[in-house]
């Protein structure tokens, strides 16, 4: 028998045993033998460390530290024209009030320790602001009286606010039964609302702001937490040439969700 036949005879009887063994794989088997490969290793090894490490530094990161807040906000608006034209004005006396007008917010935080040392609390909520607009600059409109500007500045906004802190521990009093902390970090709001008719034309409003956060919280371990934060505006939440400074005072009250479910 020359080499060649006894080539094709032995490719004809492997043939069905190769056949035979794809036959019996059966999906999971086929998956793991994907898995296997070098790149997914390779993935799964990366994943697995990224993990230890997160947990590594993120610490207490568990239920029994998740909290669900709401309360109510105070907010103002700084506003700056400057250079702003456009084809409408508006009578300033109409649109502009002093102090702060109030709205509210809601949401989740998740408090932990940063490397086993440092305090911190991430939290998301939805905040309803409403604010009162104060016009810095303001421009006259002859033959009439009165101070008048080419921007109506929007007073009501629905944001997504996501905010990390940094939490002090202060030694007030018994640490044992409560606890007082000085919070400080940024936050960053979206805005969900749309602009009003006016604002639109020539979408004067940014999507984002960014603020900064500093404040004060009681905690009563076994019950509740109290705060209050002031958020100072670090970005204009209008776009070029106006400038808009929106600031806010939150007073909230947070519980642990695991109480409630």
């Amino acid at each position: 028998m020359s080499p060649r036949t006894k080539l094709i005879l032995a490719l004809f009887c492997m043939l069905p045993c190769n056949i035979l063994f794809a036959q019996k794989l059966s999906q999971k088997q086929q998956d793991k033998l994907y898995l296997k490969q070098p790149g997914s290793e390779a993935a799964q090894k990366f994943k697995k460390n990224f993990k230890a490490s997160w947990n590594k530094t993120f610490v207490n990161f568990t239920d029994n530290s998740t909290y669900l807040l709401a309360g109510m906000n105070f907010s103002n608006q700084a506003i700056t024209a400057a250079g702003f034209n456009s084809s409408f004005n508006y009578n300033i006396s109409y649109n502009s009030t002093g102090g702060y007008k109030p709205g509210y917010f809601a949401g989740f935080r998740v408090d932990g320790l940063y490397k086993d040392k440092k305090n911190y609390s991430f939290q998301v909520s939805l905040n309803k602001i409403a604010t009162a607009n104060n016009y810095k600059d303001s421009k006259s409109l002859p033959p009439f009286l009165g101070s008048f500007s080419n921007f109506k500045a929007d007073d009501q906004f629905l944001n997504l606010s996501i905010a990390m802190h940094y939490k002090k521990l202060l030694a007030i009093s018994d640490t044992s039964k409560y606890h007082f902390y000085f919070v400080l970090g940024p936050s960053l709001d979206t805005r969900l609302s749309g602009q009003s008719d006016d604002n639109l034309v020539n979408n004067n409003y940014a999507r984002f702001l960014l603020r900064g956060d500093v404040g004060f919280e009681f905690e009563n371990k076994n019950f509740y937490t109290l705060f209050l934060h002031y958020k100072q505006g670090l970005t204009s939440f209008t776009k070029s040439p106006i400038k808009t400074n929106v600031n806010s005072f939150e007073l909230g009250m947070m519980i642990k969700a695991s109480d409630l479910f």
